[in-house]
């Protein structure tokens, strides 16, 4: 059950990555994405999160392609999928002679 839910979410994930790449501009990372969405969200993340985190973590991840994240988190779904569902096969069912 755990496998089929995270397949699911990797479905979604991934179709929302190709939808993303292919209705928004070229250059559009996410730090111009939210910044669209909403101007202060940026300076509230900075003002709440601490310096090392900015820097080395949140900074980087503004500067990608905005269909990156939802492309990611579909890959880490269908890992888990996958991961679930190793070693279960399917019941055979036996012939009678």
């Amino acid at each position: 059950m755990t496998a089929r839910i995270f397949a699911i979410l990797a479905a979604i994930f991934l179709v929302a990555a190709v939808g993303i790449a292919a209705l928004t501009p070229l250059g559009l990372t996410l730090g111009i994405g939210i910044v669209s969405y909403d101007k202060a969200i940026l300076s509230w993340l900075q003002e709440h999160s601490g310096p090392w985190l900015w820097t080395w973590l949140e900074l980087p991840l503004l500067q990608r392609p905005l269909w990156l994240l939802p492309a990611s988190l579909g890959v880490i779904c269908a890992g888990l999928a996958t991961s679930f569902n190793f070693g279960k096969t399917t019941p055979q069912r036996r012939r009678r002679s």
